[in-house]
């Protein structure tokens, strides 16, 4: 709750915030854990926080098919995140995807990352950071494909 405050508050010599969190994508993954009374609950705290807070300036959204981000979570995730289900993260997968369908608050970036590591690869990194910086309004796809 502090941090969201200090988002309130802002800051005049701050000119880009970046994030890895978008609150308003939370209430979906919230729908699917929690069961009804509890996620009645979580949506009364949520409505009272979200009202004022600032918009980032642009979201990116990091898609992968939910095979792919299986494969990724067995080999790297941390042993909490080892005992995810394949059907859950299908539901969560497909979750995100309804909402950034629909998502138009800021400019938006898709990013097809099935092809490419951006946490391991400084190239691929590199060029998603140079198609950002080209973006200023509306919806945008990024679909790289790997070197041959």
């Amino acid at each position: 709750m502090r941090k969201l405050q200090e988002l309130r508050q802002g800051d005049i010599f701050q000119q880009v915030r970046i994030a890895d969190f978008l609150i308003e994508k939370d209430p979906r993954f919230a729908k699917i854990t929690l069961d009804d009374d509890k996620y009645r609950l979580y949506q009364t705290v949520y409505d009272s926080i979200i009202s004022d807070l600032p918009k980032p300036d642009m979201v990116d959204y990091l898609q992968a098919p939910t095979e792919t981000l299986y494969d990724r979570v067995k080999l790297c995730g941390t042993p909490s995140e080892q005992a995810i289900e394949l059907s859950y993260l299908q539901q969560l997968n497909d979750a995100y995807t309804q909402f950034f369908y629909y998502y138009d608050d800021t400019p938006l970036l898709i990013v097809n990352t099935e092809a490419i590591n951006l946490a391991k690869s400084d190239r691929d990194y590199q060029n998603l950071v140079g198609y950002m910086v080209q973006i200023s309004s509306g919806r945008h796809y990024y679909n790289p494909h790997p070197l041959q």
